[in-house]
């Protein structure tokens, strides 16, 4: 009755409404509070004129003044932190492009990445603590189930260009602890900040890197439309002119890259090709997870259970070291030859996108990325100062390479070496062969599998990949089991195994040889023994660490793989293997394969241009990484294609016709699944 009484008496009696206590002082706003903190830290003599910029946006913010609003809302509080997300960029263009740049310098920003280390590494339980009426600070001092810390964010801010790092750091800290209402107990880092306005100046390495690209793209024109109209008979064979038309000439190096060669192993194309697919995927969820994925919680409930298998996804990379043993030996066998000249050939058929790749990362890449995403990275630095390390093919060290799946290249390398030794004492005797060739793969097993055990290594080492998002370089296990030559030297000697019988019974002359029940049951196995290989992280994990089993899975695991990978390519040209034959076989894949080694040196740089420019993080779904992949594989593809025609295939026939055609002459040489194949190096014939 007195609600409907209150009613009638406020329709009948309209009337202003007057807030209780008007005169009431106006209580102190977030911002007040904010700069009596930041009056309460110790600053340097250096750092108060900061402090003074700061109090005086504060101040100009609760007036709405446009400038110091624009740069305030330019920042952003840390969100999302508990459920994973470790990165935190605010508005990076917004700070960095205000419109009164250039007609109030006083008025300048900068940009800057802090890391923020919420809690001592001492403090860091290993189990999440997921107890609601619990402490957040036990929660925060916790890992999640891939060892990611959640003591640990980067945070963007957006602050006055005339601010330290350490300035910087004090604010930040102050910052953060006003906003969650929460305290720091250790420090904060600022390691990148950039200024409004601030550009790189262009290097006289750029202009290089682009009057080479030019130069190269107008060489291979030029050479074209002169072997277009120029006759092979009205020249000498061996001027000079003659083989840089040849070599660069785009309609020959196009014929040469679809090309089916005689004595091809045909299946191998399509294994190739759809490795180097799946290493993108796989690349493109590693760049996600480094630009920061908003959902981290629901990423990692894709590793639940079985799912956990997914972690061993590093194992196909042997794929590529098996069949570069393959191809190896089976240009070692076709003749008699100079082992240094085939190391030599080796080393040019690597060298061409590795360098374009190592100088486009010093020179080019600074200039043409841009984004919070890019702070961490530090590959242009790492190319500035071990470029030649790199080049040179003697560094294994993941923390020294140019980019994270540059270590392949050094490491295959190494391994062409040790082949090429075994290959000469397999000259010298043949029984001297067949006991180095035993006795350097028992040691590729005992060599990791010793490390596992005596430094305590997961059998599966992104089975904790949690702790290695943010600083992969400095994760030092890698350069022990990983990247060095000796952790990958089983798949590659049994890809040397697999090219020597390849080579002694020629699948042509022996197509078909095992029956068609015996080819499905030999493919069923080899499938079956990669599953296998896959679901080691499973079997860990249900089983619980054990340093000795860790040891027995990182010495066999390779082999297994690759052991398996020569059964389906052995059934697919001595037997009848349904289905699985022909698609291997695909002709498509007969080019698509010989851009692999271009679209695996190439697709980091792709997948890097659109992930880490992004200005948030990302949403992880199956279907964004099924988008991007494809769309990465894609474009990879196309400036592989350009890599071959106007870089790979012109050194490759260059080398060829300067050191071997013009002092030894035309010889037959045995065809596997490059061009053509001497020495185990691709070589084109001469038009």
């Amino acid at each position: 009755m007195l609600f409907l009484v209150s009613i009638i008496v406020f329709i009948l009696f309209p009337g202003q409404v007057h807030p209780l206590g008007i005169n009431k002082p106006q209580a102190d706003t977030f911002l007040d509070s904010l700069a009596h903190k930041l009056k309460l830290e110790t600053w340097e003599r250096d750092e108060v004129p900061c402090l003074e910029n700061i109090l005086n946006i504060f101040e100009n913010v609760k007036n709405h003044t446009l400038w110091a609003t624009w740069m305030w809302n330019a920042n952003a509080l840390p969100t999302g932190n508990l459920y994973g997300s470790f990165r935190h960029y605010g508005s990076y263009d917004q700070c960095l492009n205000p419109p009164w740049l250039h007609t109030h310098p006083q008025l300048k920003t900068k940009y800057c990445f802090a890391d923020f280390q919420l809690s001592k590494h001492s403090d860091v339980k290993q189990h999440v603590d997921y107890d609601p009426f619990g402490s957040t600070l036990n929660y925060v001092n916790s890992q999640t189930p891939s060892s990611l810390p959640l003591n640990q964010i980067i945070w963007g801010l957006c602050i006055p260009a005339i601010c330290s790092p350490t300035a910087v750091s004090k604010l930040a800290k102050v910052l953060y602890e006003a906003a969650t209402f929460g305290s720091i107990a250790s420090d904060v880092t600022v390691k990148h900040c950039q200024e409004a306005g601030e550009r790189t100046p262009y290097s006289t390495g750029f202009y290089i890197f682009i009057a080479l690209i030019l130069s190269l793209i107008t060489t291979a024109v030029a050479s074209t439309c002169y072997r277009t109209y120029v006759s092979s008979g009205e020249e000498s064979p061996n001027s000079l002119k003659t083989i840089i038309t040849k070599s660069f000439c785009i309609i020959k190096n196009q014929e040469d890259l679809v090309k089916v060669n005689k004595g091809e192993i045909r299946s191998m194309n399509g294994i190739r090709f759809l490795t180097a697919a799946l290493i993108v995927i796989v690349h493109v969820v590693f760049y996600i997870m480094l630009s920061g994925i908003n959902n981290f919680a629901d990423f990692e409930k894709q590793f639940e259970g079985i799912g956990v298998s997914y972690l061993h996804v590093d194992i196909i990379v042997d794929t590529f070291f098996t069949m570069s043993g393959l191809l190896h030996m089976r240009g070692l066998m076709g003749r008699q030859q100079n082992l240094f000249g085939v190391l030599w050939k080796r080393y040019i058929r690597l060298i061409g996108p590795f360098a374009v790749v190592v100088f486009y990362l010093t020179f080019v890449s600074k200039h043409w990325n841009s984004g919070p995403g890019w702070y961490n990275l530090e590959e242009t630095e790492v190319c500035e100062k071990y470029w030649l390390r790199n080049l040179l093919m003697v560094n294994f060290d993941i923390k020294l390479s140019c980019q994270a799946i540059t270590w392949y290249v050094p490491c295959d390398y190494h391994l062409t070496i040790l082949g090429t030794l075994i290959f000469y004492f397999y000259q010298k005797k043949r029984k001297l062969g067949y006991t180095v060739f035993v006795a350097v793969l028992l040691l590729s097993m005992i060599i990791p599998a010793v490390l596992t055990y005596w430094l305590n290594f997961q059998a599966v080492i992104l089975l904790d990949f949690g702790k290695h998002i943010m600083n992969y370089r400095d994760t030092w296990q890698f350069n022990y089991i990983y990247t060095p030559f000796y952790s990958r030297g089983s798949p590659y000697l049994v890809g040397i195994a697999m090219g020597y019988l390849t080579t002694i019974y020629k699948p042509a002359d022996y197509r078909k040889c095992v029956p068609k029940t015996w080819s499905i049951i030999a493919t069923a196995v080899g499938v079956f023994a990669m599953m296998f290989t896959m679901s080691i992280a499973y079997i860990i994990v249900c089983r619980g660490y054990d340093p000795l089993e860790a040891a027995i899975f990182v010495g066999t695991k390779r082999i297994l793989w690759s052991a398996a990978i020569c059964c389906i390519i052995g059934m697919c040209e001595y037997g009848t293997v349904p289905i699985v034959s022909n698609m291997l076989s695909w002709s498509a894949f007969t080019p698509l394969s010989r851009l692999s080694y271009g679209i695996y040196m190439i697709h980091p740089l792709v997948i890097q241009k659109f992930q880490l420019s992004q200005r948030s993080t990302h949403f992880f779904d199956f279907y964004c990484i099924l988008f991007s992949a494809v769309g990465a594989t894609v474009i990879s593809i196309g400036l592989s294609y350009a890599m071959w025609l106007f870089v790979e295939a012109p050194l490759i026939n260059i080398t060829n016709q300067l050191f071997f055609n013009r002092v030894n002459g035309p010889v037959k040489a045995v065809g596997t699944n490059g061009i053509q194949h001497r020495n185990g190096i691709t070589k084109t014939k001469s038009s």
